[in-house]
Formats: C-alpha cells, structure tokens, sequence
C-alpha cells in the first residue's frame, strides 16, 4: 500500500498540550465532561489543597507533572485519598459524611482519564485493591404504574410527558437525552406480519416508536418505546411546528429548554423537572435505611420499571432469547459478554417481543387495554403461523415417505 503523507514536527505536539485541555479532549458527551470535572475538582482542588495551590488548571498541570516525574509518589497520594473515601464508608448511613462504597471508583475514575490522556500509567491494580465491597443490598426500587400517572397528572409540558412516556416504556437513563436529535427517532410500522421503518402500502400501521441512543458513540443502541410514548410524540411536534411555523429538521435538537431562545434541553434541566415533579405529586421516596439515597431514584426509576416488566415478560415466555433481547434493548451487551459477538440482532428482531410487553409499560389504562388486544392478536396469529408451518412441513414428509415406499416397492433409483 502506498503511504500518500508524511508527519512533520507540528503534528507531534501531544507533550506541549496543555494536560487539562487533553483531558477533556477524552470526553465527547457534555454531562459526561460535567461529572467528570466535578470529580476532578473535587479531587485536585478540595483534596489536594495543602499539596497543590493556584486555579484548577494550574493544580492539574502540577499533578500531572508530579506523576510524569515520581510515580511512586502520585500513587501514594491517591492511596491516601482511597483511604479516607473507604473509610466515610464504614459510617452509619444516616451520617452526613456517608459514602456508598459503588461510589469510590467513580471518584477515582477522573484522576485515572487525566493521566491516560497525558500518557502516564500507574500501577493500578494496587490503587483498584484498596477499594472497599460494593454494597449490593438496598438497591431501591423503580416506579409503579400508579407512581408514573400521578407525574404525568402533574407534568404540564407536552414535553415532559414525553420524556416520561419514552423513559418509562423505554428503559431510558436520563443522559440518553444528551445530544438527542429528531432524526434519531422514527416509527415501526407493521405490514401484514412483517415490520418496518418505513410504511410499504397503504394498510401500513404504526405499532411503537424507537429511539437511536447514544448516536455516533461506541455505545450506541436502538431503544424501542411504546405506541403511547409516539402518540405523545406526534403531539409536542404539532406544538413545536406551531411555536417554531416549520418542521423541525433531523439536525434539530429533540427537546427544547426555551422556544423563544431556542436551545437543547440539558440532562440537569431534565433532572430538575422530574424532581419537582416529585414534590408537587408529593410521592413518598422512602430514604434507603435512613441513608442519603431514596427508595425510588427520581430519573432512574423509569428504567427500573421498565426492568421488572421486561422481566416478568421474560418469565412468562420462557425464553432465554427473550432475556437476551431484553438485554439489548437496555443497550447492554447481553447476558454474557459473547452475546455481542454471537447473538447479534437487528432492531426489528426486537419488535415482537417487545409488543407482547408493550401493554404493561403503556401507562393509560385505556391505551393499556387496547395495546394488549393487539399483543394477544399477534399471539394468535404467531401460533396460526407455527401451526400451518407445521403442517406444512407434515404433508411435505407424507409426500417424501410415499415417495420413498414407491421407489422401494418399484426398485426405482432416484435419479
């Protein structure tokens, strides 16, 4: 293969970049650049205050520069912090300084994107063993149905009841929201048994909605939601053709904070109209044993709801596949990491399944209702579908075992 260009000096200048600036160079989502931020602020500036002095970004160069020259000393300087983040662990979690221990490696896991963006590895596995066990017990609970109509009985905005419905019937975390465009949702229609994307004859219908999430990233995945979730969907466009006098286009951004300054409705905005949400339906989330964390999480508990759905469908199909599936549409890799490799399905693979849940994620008792007519026509005519294949293939072995007695009773060679 012929090389047709060379380097020159200008484009090796990795050491000369200042090592804040790489740092977020390694990040491409926005909520992912705040979080990951905070926990190195927090780090370098609170923790480190009588080791490092100036703005953040002078603290960052001395750090980087104090693990380029003595690692050994970078690493006993995150040992220390390890140990006092183990050690608020171990208090009563109605204590104010409390920490969960799952939340440990997420207050290291800036430090170690600082260094690997700057080019220096430490040892690791020896700061990875001081960690402290995660507590599995009390993980809380999602929404209940009941739960989920007194927020929308509450939310106001078309907007938010969207967000509510397609969270809910979609499993969606709340920074699946990040970035998200009007192209990355469409319909799935279905045309006689089959389905698809885009409507084929006139008889076409749509049967639920799907979500591209995390688009353009290495963990991008296709999200289905319910016919409800669409609905709610077609509506906030009419309203946003409405105020904005056009179709939105595929680059625009999905939801909106302001029409009159128009811009991209951020995770935290999302975050904070779930919570007051919560307060003026005044649902009670329990504090988890009087800790910190409540009982239902105000955003993650849609996935949540989603989760027990899926998983009590799982149960009554009695299907490994459909655990698989489920798996995939959370947009992780499936039960076992080789899931990925060998149990590859496309979006529409999904659908049926998907359908058969529908009506337990749909939220309005009549769309519910209705939803589950079809789930069980589909049955139905699944079940016609297998019965007739199997008679088909009866009468396709009739025909071959007389076929087989002629030739044998005739002595006649197949040719």
């Amino acid at each position: 293969m012929t090389i047709n260009f060379r380097l020159d000096p200008d484009d090796i200048k990795t050491q000369n970049q200042d090592p804040l600036d790489l740092f977020y160079v390694g990040m491409k989502a926005s909520e992912t650049t705040r979080t990951m931020e905070g926990g190195l602020k927090r780090f370098l500036i609170d923790v480190c205050a009588e080791i490092l002095s100036g703005s953040f970004r002078q603290r960052t160069k001395q750090f980087v520069d104090i693990a380029r020259k003595d690692q050994e000393r970078a690493v006993q300087i995150i040992l220390a912090y390890t140990k006092h983040l183990k050690a608020r662990t171990a208090l009563s979690q109605d204590d104010v300084d409390y920490l969960n221990p799952s939340s440990v490696p997420n207050r290291i896991k800036p430090i170690k994107k600082l260094l690997d963006m700057n080019g220096i590895g430490l040892g690791w596995k020896r700061i990875y063993s001081t960690f402290p066990e995660e507590n599995v017990t009390n993980h809380g609970r999602g929404y209940t149905r009941e739960e989920i109509k007194q927020l929308l009985a509450f939310a106001e905005k078309i907007s938010t009841q969207f967000i509510i419905l397609a969270s809910c019937s979609g499993g969606l975390r709340v920074g699946a929201w990040e970035n998200m465009k009007w192209e990355c949702v469409f319909p799935v229609y279905q045309q006689n048994e089959e389905y698809g994307v885009l409507p084929e004859s006139a008889d076409a219908r749509i049967v639920c909605g799907a979500m591209i999430i995390y688009k353009g990233s290495k963990d991008e995945y296709i999200a289905l939601i319910s016919r409800e979730a669409w609905d709610k969907l077609e509506l906030y466009k009419k309203e946003w053709f409405d105020i904005m006098n056009r179709e939105p286009k595929a680059s625009d951004p999905l939801l909106l904070e302001k029409f009159k300054n128009p811009r991209p409705m951020t995770v935290n905005a999302i975050r904070e109209r779930i919570t007051k949400l919560i307060e003026k339906a005044k649902l009670q989330r329990h504090l988890v044993d009087g800790g910190r964390r409540y009982e239902v999480p105000a955003t993650h508990g849609f996935r949540r709801f989603w989760d027990k759905v899926m998983m009590e469908s799982a149960r009554k199909s009695d299907k490994l596949s459909y655990l698989v599936k489920k798996e995939r549409l959370l947009g992780h890799e499936g039960l076992v990491r080789t899931d990925k490799n060998y149990y590859w399905t496309d979006v529409l693979d999904l659908v049926p399944d998907y359908l058969i849940a529908m009506p337990e994620l749909t939220i309005n008792d009549e769309q519910r209702f209705k939803d589950a007519l079809e789930a069980e026509k589909l049955k139905v005519a699944g079940l016609k579908k297998s019965s007739n294949e199997k008679d088909e293939a009866l009468t396709k072995m009739e025909e071959l075992e007389a076929k087989i007695e002629r030739m044998q009773k005739y002595h006649i060679t197949d040719q």
